[in-house]
């Protein structure tokens, strides 16, 4: 689910400004961290408490279907308590709709994929945050590639439901998809470091963050993973 929503590439927070009180560099930085933590954090909790959950269809298309909801209203808005209303309104459907996936796989590999996540989100996105030219460029280009991992994720499936072995398709698209989505958290912070420093669009910001860890994890957690026997 969470490979077709992608990253907040479009999220007007990064051309809003005048918008409310300024931040320090420094504090919306934290900020930023904060919210994208807590936001993973909300995620896990959510999941832990529907390990054991066997969704039906339409829970299964609700929790695809909130999440743009909450992404667009967290995107419009310029009020902080909104955007964290819909920041809200994708974290929890997420985090749900994980619990069945994570409870595949024993404990043991769920944290050991879930440190790498980590460890690869925060290192790309010093350097995108780092880096003193805009990136802004790339934009084209990871919009480009999201659509045909869509696309081809689509396709897979239609060929695995008439009987196709996809395995193979299947990992080479993950692997797609980490690399993707590792250049997208670079290029989603290097954008935040060059918005107008205001808390909502910290907020804002922290969407983007959030949906390319989920979408590394989730890829990482299907390649590297141990399933339970």
């Amino acid at each position: 689910m969470a490979s077709s929503t992608g990253s907040f590439m479009s999220n007007p927070a990064f051309e809003r400004f005048g918008s409310g009180h300024t931040l320090s560099k420094n504090a919306f930085a934290a900020m930023l961290c904060f919210w994208t933590a807590a936001g993973i954090a909300v995620s896990a909790g959510c999941a832990y408490a529907t390990l054991d959950w066997r969704p039906g269809l339409l829970p299964l298309i609700l929790l695809m279907l909130i999440p743009f909801a909450g992404i667009l209203l967290a995107a419009k808005s310029t009020n902080p308590l909104v955007s964290l209303l819909g920041y809200g309104l994708v974290v929890v459907p997420f985090g749900l709709s994980m619990g069945p996936i994570v409870a595949m796989y024993t404990a043991a590999s769920v944290v050991k994929v879930l440190a790498i996540t980590t460890g690869m989100v925060v290192g790309l996105g010093i350097a995108g945050a780092v880096y003193p030219k805009s990136l802004e460029s790339w934009g084209i280009f990871l919009i480009g590639g999201l659509l045909v991992l869509i696309l081809a994720q689509f396709a897979v499936i239609i060929l695995a439901a008439f009987g196709v072995h996809v395995g193979a398709a299947m990992t080479a698209l993950d692997w797609l998809g980490v690399g993707l989505f590792s250049l997208l958290v670079i290029y989603d912070l290097n954008r935040a470091m060059r918005v107008e420093r205001t808390h909502d669009n910290a907020i804002d910001c922290a969407v983007g963050i959030y949906l390319d860890f989920i979408n590394i994890f989730l890829r990482l957690l299907s390649l590297m993973g141990k399933r339970k026997d």
